[in-house]
């Protein structure tokens, strides 16, 4: 799941990062790298869950250990990191979802819910949105756009 988010004058300013001396452009890669930090930890705070689960495989079904942080050097060509949930239900949560059937035609004729099966037509009742990637971001955006400025304005 990805949100992304622009900050016109931010995205300026690191479009034309070729265009900055060598520590400037150091200390915008500091600047980056702090803030996706912090975005990844208030979302890994934020999110709810019930403890390290994992399927037959042994791939990690919660979200909290799937958050992971990508992050921005500019000496490899890339510029910019992410911070992202790779659990497959991560919008589910971040979003929600509303009142559903899981009846997915003649193929499936039974289901097991609580370890009972249940047979003909299901509905799911739907779930609150339970956001957490956004509200972190919008927690440390004020911090990032000043932490961009003060890295530009420190060689004028």
């Amino acid at each position: 799941m990805r949100i992304r988010c622009k900050v016109k004058d931010v995205k300026n300013t690191v479009d034309n990062i070729k265009h900055y001396d060598l520590d400037t452009q150091q200390n915008l890669v500091k600047v980056i790298n702090s803030s996706l930090g912090r975005i990844g930890k208030g979302a890994k705070q934020r999110v709810s869950s019930r403890g390290l689960r994992t399927n037959i495989a042994g791939r990690k079904l919660d979200i909290k250990s799937r958050i992971s942080t990508s992050r921005a050097n500019y000496t490899k060509g890339k510029f910019g990191g992410k911070v992202e949930s790779k659990a497959p239900h991560s919008h589910l949560v971040e979003f929600g979802t509303r009142p559903h059937s899981l009846d997915k035609g003649a193929r499936r004729k039974k289901m097991v819910i609580n370890g009972q099966p249940v047979a003909g037509k299901i509905m799911h009742p739907g779930a609150k949105a339970k956001p957490f990637m956004q509200p972190s971001y919008y927690s440390e955006r004020s911090k990032y756009i000043a932490g961009i400025r003060k890295a530009v304005e420190h060689k004028k």
